[in-house]
Order: structure tokens, then sequence, then C-alpha cells
């Protein structure tokens, strides 16, 4: 496979080289030069076309990676934390049989009987 691939190229290589040579002797073929501006202006459009798209997507790759990536992450850890640490502080609770109180929620029934005997001890 090697070896026919470099077969290949020498002689296409060669047949190039020769075709040059023909040309600056006779000093009439124009075709095999403007045959070969074309193929050299769509061989270069065609490097500028790869160089601005691996530079696009270079840009594109290190925005995601140094500024989604991170960001992203720390919002999925921030959330992460915040339900490990209510079902930490709900485990908790429950096993020690404490209540949280809130401010717009009931008040248990115990807790309303020490505020009552609290205000009947303060009255008398």
């Amino acid at each position: 496979m090697t070896i026919t691939l470099f077969i290949v190229s020498l002689l296409v290589l060669s047949g190039l080289v020769a075709s040059k040579v023909f040309e600056i002797k006779v000093r009439r073929i124009n075709f095999l030069s403007n045959i070969f501006v074309a193929g050299d202006n769509k061989i270069r459009s065609l490097i500028n076309t790869i160089i601005f798209k691996y530079n696009r997507y270079r840009k594109i790759l290190h925005i995601f990676v140094f500024d989604f990536l991170p960001s992203y992450l720390y919002e999925l850890l921030v959330k992460m934390k915040d339900f490990v640490a209510r079902k930490y502080y709900k485990a908790g609770d429950s096993i020690r049989g404490r209540r949280i109180l809130k401010s717009n929620g009931s008040v248990s029934s115990f807790l309303e009987q020490l505020s009552e005997d609290k205000t009947v001890e303060k009255k008398s």
C-alpha cells in the first residue's frame, strides 16, 4: 500500500516537472499555466476555509470548556448541596423528634400549651 502510494505520487510529481519544463521550452502552452493557477486558487481558498473553521470551532470549544461547563457544574453542585442539606436536616429532626417551626406554619399543641402556661404564671 505504501509503496504503491509512493510510486503514484512520484509519477505525478515527475509529470508536473516534465510539463513545466516543456512549457518553459515551448512557451506556447498557456492552458497548463491557467490550470495550475486555477488549482492554486482553489487550494488556497480551501486552506483558508479550513483555517477559518478551525479557529472558529476552537473558540467555541474554549468558551464551552472554560466558561459554560464550570458555571453549569457549580450550579449543579449548589443544587445538590441544598438537596443533601434538606434531607440531612429532615432526617436529623425526625430521629431526634424535633420540629422546625415556621413563621407562617402551625405551632404544635405542646408549644401552645407551654406558651399559655408561661402567660398564666406571669399574670399570677
